[in-house]
């Protein structure tokens, strides 16, 4: 981004001489392996296959070469050079962006493509993240729902026949409909962010008031954790949950995008890893990009199925399953979920996708349905208890 009232150069001529000036630093210091793509006279795709994280120090470097061949010496923070991450499809769209539209995403992140991270580079070449809305205190977040509904969702291992896990829910008293991570959009609540912390004292009802056998998942949003102020908010909420529980406690980290950043993966990890001992992605994209990910770098991927017609789930299920050997050869374990009927139960089945959950599999339940045993035939799972009521609604 540049400054152009600070500089005598004509406005319609600065665009070409930032991509004349960049062209010539990048291919003097950005050399092979390293490749780069003008997007636009102000945007670069940047590339480095032989490191983690590309080398921000030296673009910072071309920041300082731009500054002085543009506006000479003497003048500061005419240049600013931001680093964007995301999916092809969000960097597309992010590098058609004006400076107006970049700087109105600085001060509110939740402009930006979904997925994507918006950081700017420093003179020194660190990364700054940009600035964002502030939340009250954490615990305020997690009541913020009111009396609520504690419920959960079991996870099947199609191999054991066993359900493995539970994925806790939370529910206002005075919502139109329940809320579920697994059960299709029109489940998922519209405030993610105050979802994700009260499910956080879901859990902590649930190890005081039942024998956990499996673990716990929580469901938390990507936006959440990539975003600095939510990010910190939620970590703190996290510390409410009693020490030695890790083994018990698992989360599910929704709407990831179908290539997250090797950052966002990075950062992600850094802040839930200390509380849970697996962690899963949710995405919408059956062609989610497991290449990127390293061995382990989670603990599986879960692919959520869309709300349309059967054959196009259908559809969607055998496509996912068609990239089980990367899976397989990153030691990641796959899922599907939002599962409602008895043809795509069966499908996954017998394509052999290890993790199922869903309408289809498991209904919303008042206690933790895992390490029953369940055979493939009595699934789904209508209630534990017939009869029994749901459990209690709490206030804060």
């Amino acid at each position: 981004m540049l400054d152009g009232n600070r500089t005598e150069v004509p406005a319609d001529q600065l665009g070409p001489l930032v991509a004349k000036y960049s062209n010539l630093f990048l291919e003097v210091r950005w050399k092979l392996p390293r490749h780069y793509d003008q997007l636009s006279p102000y945007a670069y795709l940047l590339g480095d296959p032989d490191a983690e994280e590309l080398d921000t120090v030296e673009l910072a470097h071309l920041s300082h070469d731009l500054q002085t061949k543009l506006f000479g010496a003497g003048v500061e923070d005419a240049v600013k050079l931001v680093l964007f991450e995301g999916d092809d499809e969000a960097i597309e769209s992010f590098s058609s962006w004006s400076s107006e539209a970049v700087l109105d995403a600085m001060q509110d992140p939740s402009r930006l493509p979904p997925g994507g991270l918006l950081r700017r580079i420093a003179r020194d070449g660190s990364l700054i993240e940009v600035p964002e809305h502030t939340e009250n205190a954490a615990t305020a977040e997690a009541f913020r729902f009111g009396p609520t509904i504690d419920t959960c969702q079991g996870v099947w291992f199609s191999a054991g026949q066993t359900f493995v896990g539970d994925v806790l829910s939370c529910t206002p008293i005075t919502a139109s409909t329940y809320y579920s991570l697994l059960d299709g959009p029109d489940h998922q609540p519209e405030d993610t962010e105050t979802f994700d912390a009260a499910c956080v004292t879901t859990a902590l009802r649930f190890l005081v008031d039942f024998p956990v056998l499996q673990p716990l998942i929580l469901p938390v949003s990507f936006s959440t954790l990539v975003r600095p102020s939510q990010r910190s908010a939620y970590s703190d909420l996290l510390l409410v949950l009693p020490e030695g529980y890790r083994h018990k406690l698992s989360v599910s980290v929704y709407d990831t995008p179908r290539g997250p950043s090797f950052f966002a993966l990075k950062t992600i990890r850094q802040a839930l890893d200390p509380h849970f001992g697996a962690i899963d992605l949710c995405t919408h994209d059956p062609d989610f990009q497991i290449q990127q990910l390293g061995t382990r770098a989670v603990s599986s991927v879960t692919l959520a199925l869309p709300d349309a017609k059967p054959d196009v789930r259908l559809a969607a299920i055998r496509r996912f399953a068609s990239h089980a050997s990367h899976y397989r050869r990153r030691r990641i374990v796959a899922g599907i979920t939002n599962i409602r009927f008895r043809a795509e139960r069966e499908l996954a089945i017998a394509l052999k996708i290890p993790f199922l959950s869903g309408p289809g599999i498991c209904r919303i339940q008042s206690e933790p349905v895992g390490g029953r045993q369940w055979e493939a035939e009595a699934l789904p799972v209508l209630q534990l208890h017939p009869g029994a009521a749901m459990a209690a609604a709490t206030a804060a």
